[in-house]
Protein backbone atom coordinates (compact mmCIF):
# COMPACT_ATOMS: atom_id res chain seq x y z
CA UNK A 1 0.00 0.00 0.00
CA UNK A 2 3.04 2.27 0.29
CA UNK A 3 1.97 3.44 3.77
CA UNK A 4 4.22 2.68 6.71
CA UNK A 5 2.77 1.14 9.86
CA UNK A 6 3.62 4.28 11.80
CA UNK A 7 1.88 6.59 9.34
CA UNK A 8 -1.10 4.28 9.14
CA UNK A 9 -1.43 4.24 12.91
CA UNK A 10 -1.11 8.01 13.06
CA UNK A 11 -3.88 8.36 10.52
CA UNK A 12 -6.22 6.60 12.95
CA UNK A 13 -4.82 8.33 16.03
CA UNK A 14 -2.96 5.39 17.54
CA UNK A 15 0.55 5.13 18.89
CA UNK A 16 2.55 2.13 17.72
CA UNK A 17 4.72 2.09 20.82
CA UNK A 18 4.72 -1.50 22.05
CA UNK A 19 2.99 -2.31 25.33
CA UNK A 20 5.94 -4.52 26.37
CA UNK A 21 8.58 -1.80 26.64
CA UNK A 22 9.59 -0.44 30.03
CA UNK A 23 7.26 2.57 29.90
CA UNK A 24 4.40 0.38 28.72
CA UNK A 25 4.86 -2.10 31.55
CA UNK A 26 4.99 0.66 34.14
CA UNK A 27 1.91 2.34 32.72
CA UNK A 28 0.05 -0.98 32.55
CA UNK A 29 0.90 -1.67 36.19
CA UNK A 30 -0.13 1.85 37.20
CA UNK A 31 -3.52 1.81 35.47
CA UNK A 32 -4.22 -1.69 36.83
CA UNK A 33 -3.45 -0.37 40.32
CA UNK A 34 -5.73 2.59 39.67
CA UNK A 35 -8.65 0.28 38.86
CA UNK A 36 -7.84 -1.82 41.93
CA UNK A 37 -7.86 1.30 44.09
CA UNK A 38 -11.04 2.62 42.49
CA UNK A 39 -13.18 -0.43 43.28
CA UNK A 40 -11.64 -1.67 46.53
CA UNK A 41 -14.25 0.13 48.65
CA UNK A 42 -17.30 -1.33 46.87
CA UNK A 43 -17.92 -4.20 49.28
CA UNK A 44 -17.82 -1.78 52.23
CA UNK A 45 -20.14 0.70 50.51
CA UNK A 46 -22.78 -2.01 50.24
CA UNK A 47 -23.16 -1.79 54.04
CA UNK A 48 -23.98 1.93 53.95
CA UNK A 49 -27.77 1.38 54.21
CA UNK A 50 -27.11 -0.63 57.38
CA UNK A 51 -25.01 2.23 58.79
CA UNK A 52 -27.72 4.75 57.90
CA UNK A 53 -30.29 2.60 59.67
CA UNK A 54 -28.06 2.46 62.76
CA UNK A 55 -28.02 6.28 62.87
CA UNK A 56 -31.83 6.52 62.80
CA UNK A 57 -32.51 6.99 59.09
CA UNK A 58 -35.91 5.69 58.00
CA UNK A 59 -36.31 3.29 55.05
CA UNK A 60 -37.87 6.11 53.04
CA UNK A 61 -34.90 8.38 53.71
CA UNK A 62 -32.42 5.63 52.84
CA UNK A 63 -34.17 5.15 49.49
CA UNK A 64 -33.97 8.89 48.78
CA UNK A 65 -30.31 9.07 49.77
CA UNK A 66 -29.42 6.16 47.48
CA UNK A 67 -31.35 7.71 44.59
CA UNK A 68 -29.60 11.11 44.79
CA UNK A 69 -26.37 9.91 43.08
CA UNK A 70 -28.37 8.40 40.20
CA UNK A 71 -29.94 11.79 39.48
CA UNK A 72 -26.83 13.93 39.96
CA UNK A 73 -24.79 11.60 37.73
CA UNK A 74 -26.97 12.62 34.80
CA UNK A 75 -26.37 16.32 35.48
CA UNK A 76 -22.72 16.60 36.50
CA UNK A 77 -20.60 13.89 34.89
CA UNK A 78 -20.64 14.95 31.24
CA UNK A 79 -19.85 18.67 31.80
CA UNK A 80 -17.09 17.94 34.31
CA UNK A 81 -15.42 15.21 32.25
CA UNK A 82 -15.50 17.39 29.14
CA UNK A 83 -14.02 20.33 31.07
CA UNK A 84 -11.05 18.44 32.52
CA UNK A 85 -10.53 16.34 29.42
CA UNK A 86 -10.08 19.28 27.06
CA UNK A 87 -7.57 20.83 29.48
CA UNK A 88 -5.51 17.71 30.04
CA UNK A 89 -6.43 17.48 33.71
CA UNK A 90 -7.88 13.95 33.80
CA UNK A 91 -5.19 12.42 36.01
CA UNK A 92 -5.20 15.36 38.42
CA UNK A 93 -9.00 15.37 38.56
CA UNK A 94 -8.99 11.67 39.55
CA UNK A 95 -6.59 12.42 42.39
CA UNK A 96 -8.33 15.51 43.75
CA UNK A 97 -11.89 14.17 43.48
CA UNK A 98 -10.69 11.05 45.30
CA UNK A 99 -9.33 13.19 48.14
CA UNK A 100 -12.52 15.24 48.23
CA UNK A 101 -14.64 12.07 48.31
CA UNK A 102 -12.70 10.70 51.29
CA UNK A 103 -13.00 14.00 53.16
CA UNK A 104 -16.74 14.16 52.49
CA UNK A 105 -17.39 10.64 53.79
CA UNK A 106 -15.51 11.47 57.00
CA UNK A 107 -18.23 14.02 57.78
CA UNK A 108 -20.60 11.10 58.38
CA UNK A 109 -18.65 10.23 61.52
CA UNK A 110 -20.44 13.13 63.19
CA UNK A 111 -23.74 11.26 62.62
CA UNK A 112 -25.56 14.29 61.18
CA UNK A 113 -29.32 14.62 61.16
CA UNK A 114 -31.57 14.27 58.10
CA UNK A 115 -30.62 17.54 56.39
CA UNK A 116 -26.93 16.97 57.06
CA UNK A 117 -27.05 13.48 55.60
CA UNK A 118 -28.69 14.76 52.43
CA UNK A 119 -26.11 17.55 52.07
CA UNK A 120 -23.22 15.11 52.53
CA UNK A 121 -24.63 12.62 50.03
CA UNK A 122 -25.13 15.39 47.46
CA UNK A 123 -21.53 16.58 47.88
CA UNK A 124 -20.20 13.03 47.77
CA UNK A 125 -22.14 12.15 44.64
CA UNK A 126 -20.90 15.24 42.81
CA UNK A 127 -17.23 14.51 43.48
CA UNK A 128 -17.10 10.71 43.49
CA UNK A 129 -19.22 9.99 40.42
CA UNK A 130 -16.55 11.64 38.29
CA UNK A 131 -13.84 9.13 39.24
CA UNK A 132 -14.99 5.96 37.39
CA UNK A 133 -15.64 7.97 34.22
CA UNK A 134 -12.28 9.73 34.36
CA UNK A 135 -10.49 6.47 35.16
CA UNK A 136 -11.96 4.86 32.05
CA UNK A 137 -10.92 7.91 30.04
CA UNK A 138 -7.37 7.74 31.37
CA UNK A 139 -7.22 4.00 30.70
CA UNK A 140 -8.34 4.49 27.09
CA UNK A 141 -5.59 7.07 26.61
CA UNK A 142 -3.09 4.61 28.11
CA UNK A 143 -4.30 1.85 25.78
CA UNK A 144 -3.74 4.02 22.75
CA UNK A 145 -0.45 5.58 23.81
CA UNK A 146 1.26 2.27 24.62
CA UNK A 147 -0.87 -0.34 22.79
CA UNK A 148 -2.03 -1.90 26.05
CA UNK A 149 -4.81 -4.45 26.56
CA UNK A 150 -7.77 -2.61 28.11
CA UNK A 151 -9.39 -5.78 29.41
CA UNK A 152 -6.31 -6.75 31.40
CA UNK A 153 -6.24 -3.29 32.95
CA UNK A 154 -9.95 -3.21 33.77
CA UNK A 155 -10.02 -6.74 35.18
CA UNK A 156 -8.38 -5.46 38.37
CA UNK A 157 -11.54 -3.52 39.13
CA UNK A 158 -13.51 -6.78 39.20
CA UNK A 159 -10.80 -8.43 41.29
CA UNK A 160 -11.03 -5.50 43.72
CA UNK A 161 -14.80 -6.01 44.05
CA UNK A 162 -14.26 -9.67 44.93
CA UNK A 163 -11.59 -8.82 47.51
CA UNK A 164 -13.68 -6.01 48.95
CA UNK A 165 -16.78 -8.16 49.30
CA UNK A 166 -14.72 -10.85 50.99
CA UNK A 167 -13.14 -8.41 53.46
CA UNK A 168 -16.00 -6.05 54.24
CA UNK A 169 -18.10 -8.33 56.42
CA UNK A 170 -15.09 -9.43 58.45
CA UNK A 171 -13.78 -5.87 58.91
CA UNK A 172 -17.16 -4.54 60.02
CA UNK A 173 -17.55 -7.48 62.40
CA UNK A 174 -14.23 -6.57 64.03
CA UNK A 175 -14.48 -2.76 64.06
CA UNK A 176 -18.27 -2.34 64.26
CA UNK A 177 -20.72 -0.70 61.89
CA UNK A 178 -20.14 2.74 63.43
CA UNK A 179 -16.63 2.78 61.95
CA UNK A 180 -17.88 2.21 58.40
CA UNK A 181 -17.41 5.85 57.23
CA UNK A 182 -13.79 5.79 58.43
CA UNK A 183 -13.10 2.53 56.59
CA UNK A 184 -14.69 3.80 53.37
CA UNK A 185 -12.81 7.10 53.58
CA UNK A 186 -9.48 5.30 54.01
CA UNK A 187 -10.15 3.14 50.95
CA UNK A 188 -11.26 6.14 48.90
CA UNK A 189 -7.74 7.53 49.24
CA UNK A 190 -6.37 4.66 47.13
CA UNK A 191 -7.12 6.18 43.68
CA UNK A 192 -5.40 9.44 44.69
CA UNK A 193 -2.31 7.62 45.93
CA UNK A 194 -1.99 5.83 42.60
CA UNK A 195 -2.99 8.74 40.35
CA UNK A 196 -0.27 11.05 41.64
CA UNK A 197 2.31 8.45 40.51
CA UNK A 198 0.96 8.16 36.96
CA UNK A 199 2.10 10.26 33.98
CA UNK A 200 -0.16 13.20 33.18
CA UNK A 201 -2.68 12.75 30.41
CA UNK A 202 -0.94 15.57 28.54
CA UNK A 203 2.02 13.20 28.26
CA UNK A 204 -0.18 10.42 26.92
CA UNK A 205 -2.06 12.57 24.41
CA UNK A 206 1.22 13.98 23.08
CA UNK A 207 1.48 10.74 21.08
CA UNK A 208 -1.84 11.46 19.34
CA UNK A 209 -0.84 13.08 16.07
CA UNK A 210 -4.47 13.59 15.07
CA UNK A 211 -5.68 15.94 17.80
CA UNK A 212 -8.36 17.78 15.91
CA UNK A 213 -12.05 17.64 16.57
CA UNK A 214 -14.54 19.11 19.02
CA UNK A 215 -17.05 17.52 21.37
CA UNK A 216 -19.80 18.35 18.88
CA UNK A 217 -18.09 16.03 16.41
CA UNK A 218 -18.75 13.13 18.78
CA UNK A 219 -22.48 13.69 18.54
CA UNK A 220 -22.14 13.68 14.76
CA UNK A 221 -20.42 10.28 14.77
CA UNK A 222 -23.41 8.03 14.11
CA UNK A 223 -21.46 4.81 14.70
CA UNK A 224 -20.20 6.01 18.06
CA UNK A 225 -23.61 7.18 19.28
CA UNK A 226 -25.31 3.96 18.15
CA UNK A 227 -22.67 1.93 19.97
CA UNK A 228 -23.24 3.96 23.15
CA UNK A 229 -27.00 3.48 22.85
CA UNK A 230 -26.52 -0.24 22.28
CA UNK A 231 -24.22 -0.66 25.28
CA UNK A 232 -26.66 1.27 27.47
CA UNK A 233 -29.57 -0.93 26.37
CA UNK A 234 -27.66 -4.14 27.02
CA UNK A 235 -26.50 -2.99 30.46
CA UNK A 236 -29.99 -1.65 31.21
CA UNK A 237 -31.45 -5.06 30.40
CA UNK A 238 -29.83 -6.31 33.63
CA UNK A 239 -32.37 -4.21 35.58
CA UNK A 240 -34.80 -7.00 36.46
CA UNK A 241 -32.05 -9.40 37.54
CA UNK A 242 -30.34 -6.74 39.63
CA UNK A 243 -33.55 -5.75 41.37
CA UNK A 244 -35.34 -9.08 41.71
CA UNK A 245 -32.84 -11.86 41.04
CA UNK A 246 -32.19 -12.62 44.71
CA UNK A 247 -35.92 -12.46 45.46
CA UNK A 248 -36.65 -14.89 42.61
CA UNK A 249 -33.99 -17.35 43.74
CA UNK A 250 -35.08 -17.25 47.38
CA UNK A 251 -38.66 -17.99 46.27
CA UNK A 252 -37.30 -21.05 44.44
CA UNK A 253 -35.88 -22.30 47.75
CA UNK A 254 -32.25 -21.42 47.04
CA UNK A 255 -30.34 -20.62 50.22
CA UNK A 256 -28.81 -17.22 50.86
CA UNK A 257 -25.36 -18.83 50.86
CA UNK A 258 -25.94 -20.22 47.39
CA UNK A 259 -27.35 -16.87 46.22
CA UNK A 260 -24.10 -15.27 47.32
CA UNK A 261 -22.12 -17.91 45.42
CA UNK A 262 -24.20 -17.32 42.29
CA UNK A 263 -23.47 -13.62 42.50
CA UNK A 264 -19.78 -14.30 43.03
CA UNK A 265 -19.81 -16.61 40.01
CA UNK A 266 -21.00 -13.74 37.83
CA UNK A 267 -18.07 -11.59 38.99
CA UNK A 268 -15.66 -14.49 38.37
CA UNK A 269 -16.97 -14.72 34.82
CA UNK A 270 -16.25 -11.00 34.42
CA UNK A 271 -12.63 -11.55 35.42
CA UNK A 272 -12.11 -14.25 32.80
CA UNK A 273 -13.83 -12.24 30.09
CA UNK A 274 -11.81 -9.09 30.79
CA UNK A 275 -8.57 -11.07 30.74
CA UNK A 276 -9.14 -12.82 27.41
CA UNK A 277 -11.74 -10.64 25.66
CA UNK A 278 -9.49 -8.19 23.80
CA UNK A 279 -7.17 -10.97 22.64
CA UNK A 280 -10.09 -12.95 21.26
CA UNK A 281 -11.37 -9.82 19.51
CA UNK A 282 -8.04 -9.17 17.80
CA UNK A 283 -8.44 -6.79 14.85
CA UNK A 284 -12.19 -7.26 14.54
CA UNK A 285 -14.68 -4.44 14.98
CA UNK A 286 -15.19 -3.93 18.76
CA UNK A 287 -18.89 -3.36 18.15
CA UNK A 288 -19.08 -7.13 17.71
CA UNK A 289 -18.42 -7.49 21.44
CA UNK A 290 -21.53 -5.41 22.16
CA UNK A 291 -23.53 -7.53 19.70
CA UNK A 292 -22.28 -10.68 21.44
CA UNK A 293 -23.23 -9.20 24.82
CA UNK A 294 -26.71 -8.36 23.53
CA UNK A 295 -27.35 -11.82 22.08
CA UNK A 296 -26.03 -13.52 25.20
CA UNK A 297 -28.21 -11.19 27.26
CA UNK A 298 -31.33 -12.15 25.33
CA UNK A 299 -30.49 -15.83 25.90
CA UNK A 300 -29.79 -15.22 29.58
CA UNK A 301 -33.08 -13.42 30.20
CA UNK A 302 -34.93 -16.12 28.27
CA UNK A 303 -33.40 -18.69 30.64
CA UNK A 304 -34.32 -16.61 33.70
CA UNK A 305 -37.92 -16.33 32.51
CA UNK A 306 -38.35 -20.08 33.01
CA UNK A 307 -37.40 -20.13 36.74
CA UNK A 308 -34.52 -22.49 35.91
CA UNK A 309 -33.00 -25.10 38.18
CA UNK A 310 -29.72 -24.42 39.98
CA UNK A 311 -27.44 -26.04 37.34
CA UNK A 312 -29.03 -23.91 34.62
CA UNK A 313 -28.73 -20.82 36.83
CA UNK A 314 -25.00 -21.46 37.03
CA UNK A 315 -24.81 -21.33 33.23
CA UNK A 316 -26.87 -18.15 33.23
CA UNK A 317 -24.53 -16.49 35.72
CA UNK A 318 -21.50 -17.48 33.66
CA UNK A 319 -23.07 -15.64 30.73
CA UNK A 320 -22.47 -12.45 32.72
CA UNK A 321 -18.93 -12.59 31.35
CA UNK A 322 -20.42 -11.86 27.92
CA UNK A 323 -23.51 -9.81 28.74
CA UNK A 324 -21.78 -7.33 31.06
CA UNK A 325 -18.05 -7.61 30.43
CA UNK A 326 -18.32 -8.02 26.67
CA UNK A 327 -20.50 -4.94 26.51
CA UNK A 328 -18.25 -2.82 28.75
CA UNK A 329 -15.10 -3.90 26.92
CA UNK A 330 -16.78 -3.33 23.57
CA UNK A 331 -17.85 0.26 24.22
CA UNK A 332 -14.48 1.15 25.74
CA UNK A 333 -12.70 -0.12 22.62
CA UNK A 334 -15.17 1.65 20.34
CA UNK A 335 -14.35 4.91 22.11
CA UNK A 336 -10.64 4.15 21.81
CA UNK A 337 -11.07 3.50 18.09
CA UNK A 338 -13.23 6.42 17.09
CA UNK A 339 -12.43 9.29 19.48
CA UNK A 340 -9.29 11.51 19.52
CA UNK A 341 -7.45 11.06 22.80
CA UNK A 342 -8.03 14.63 23.97
CA UNK A 343 -11.79 13.96 23.71
CA UNK A 344 -11.70 10.61 25.55
CA UNK A 345 -13.01 12.09 28.80
CA UNK A 346 -15.79 13.90 26.92
CA UNK A 347 -16.86 10.67 25.24
CA UNK A 348 -16.74 8.79 28.53
CA UNK A 349 -18.94 11.43 30.12
CA UNK A 350 -21.49 11.16 27.32
CA UNK A 351 -21.49 7.38 27.63
CA UNK A 352 -21.90 7.53 31.42
CA UNK A 353 -24.87 9.87 31.20
CA UNK A 354 -26.60 7.76 28.56
CA UNK A 355 -25.93 4.58 30.53
CA UNK A 356 -27.14 6.18 33.75
CA UNK A 357 -30.38 7.33 32.14
CA UNK A 358 -31.15 3.90 30.67
CA UNK A 359 -30.22 2.11 33.91
CA UNK A 360 -32.46 4.42 35.94
CA UNK A 361 -35.44 3.86 33.63
CA UNK A 362 -34.85 0.11 33.38
CA UNK A 363 -34.40 -0.30 37.14
CA UNK A 364 -37.48 1.77 37.94
CA UNK A 365 -39.48 0.00 35.23
CA UNK A 366 -38.43 -3.42 36.46
CA UNK A 367 -40.79 -3.08 39.42
CA UNK A 368 -43.75 -2.45 37.14
CA UNK A 369 -42.74 -5.29 34.82
CA UNK A 370 -42.34 -7.65 37.76
CA UNK A 371 -45.91 -6.98 38.79
CA UNK A 372 -47.01 -8.52 35.48
CA UNK A 373 -45.11 -11.70 36.18
CA UNK A 374 -41.63 -13.13 35.96
CA UNK A 375 -41.86 -14.18 32.32
CA UNK A 376 -43.11 -10.80 31.14
CA UNK A 377 -40.35 -8.98 33.03
CA UNK A 378 -37.48 -11.05 31.66
CA UNK A 379 -38.83 -11.25 28.13
CA UNK A 380 -39.05 -7.45 28.10
CA UNK A 381 -35.36 -7.35 29.10
CA UNK A 382 -34.57 -9.84 26.30
CA UNK A 383 -36.24 -7.54 23.77
CA UNK A 384 -34.27 -4.60 25.14
CA UNK A 385 -31.02 -6.52 24.67
CA UNK A 386 -31.92 -7.56 21.12
CA UNK A 387 -32.67 -3.95 20.23
CA UNK A 388 -29.18 -3.19 21.50
CA UNK A 389 -27.79 -5.79 19.10
CA UNK A 390 -29.50 -4.03 16.18
CA UNK A 391 -28.00 -0.69 17.22
CA UNK A 392 -24.50 -2.13 17.63
CA UNK A 393 -24.40 -4.16 14.43
CA UNK A 394 -21.37 -2.84 12.47
CA UNK A 395 -22.33 -0.64 9.56
CA UNK A 396 -19.63 0.54 7.22
CA UNK A 397 -19.68 4.18 6.18
CA UNK A 398 -17.57 5.67 3.46
CA UNK A 399 -15.12 7.23 5.92
CA UNK A 400 -14.67 3.93 7.74
CA UNK A 401 -13.99 2.09 4.52
CA UNK A 402 -11.20 4.52 3.72
CA UNK A 403 -9.34 3.83 6.97
CA UNK A 404 -6.00 2.04 6.45
CA UNK A 405 -6.31 -1.70 6.93
CA UNK A 406 -2.81 -2.17 8.28
CA UNK A 407 -3.32 -0.11 11.44
CA UNK A 408 -2.73 -1.97 14.72
CA UNK A 409 -5.54 -3.49 16.69
CA UNK A 410 -7.50 -1.03 18.79
CA UNK A 411 -7.24 -3.39 21.72
CA UNK A 412 -3.49 -3.14 21.66
CA UNK A 413 -3.28 -6.93 21.42
CA UNK A 414 -1.02 -8.40 18.81
CA UNK A 415 -2.48 -11.37 16.98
Amino acid sequence: MGITREKSAAARGYSVVGGRDGDGRRLSFGVSALYLGLYIHYGFFAFLPLWLKSTGASPEEIGILLAIPLILRLLTVAPFSAFVGRRGWVRNAIAYTSLASAATVLLLLGEPEHAGRIAIVICFAIVWDQIPVLTDAYAVMAVRSRSLDFGRLRVWGSIAVVLSNAAAGWAIGVAGIKMLPLMIAALLLAPAMVAFLLPSDRTLTATDTVAGGRWRDLIGDRGLILAMIAASLVMGSHGVLTSFGAIQWEAQGISTTMIGLLQALAVAAEIGAFWFGAKLLGHRDPRLLIVAGAIAGAARWGIMATSPSLPVLVVGQLLNGITATGTILGIMLVIAQRVPMHLSATAQGMNAVLLGAVLAVATAGSGLLWSYGLSVAYLAMAMLALFGALCAWPRRTGSENRQPIDAPSVSGVKE
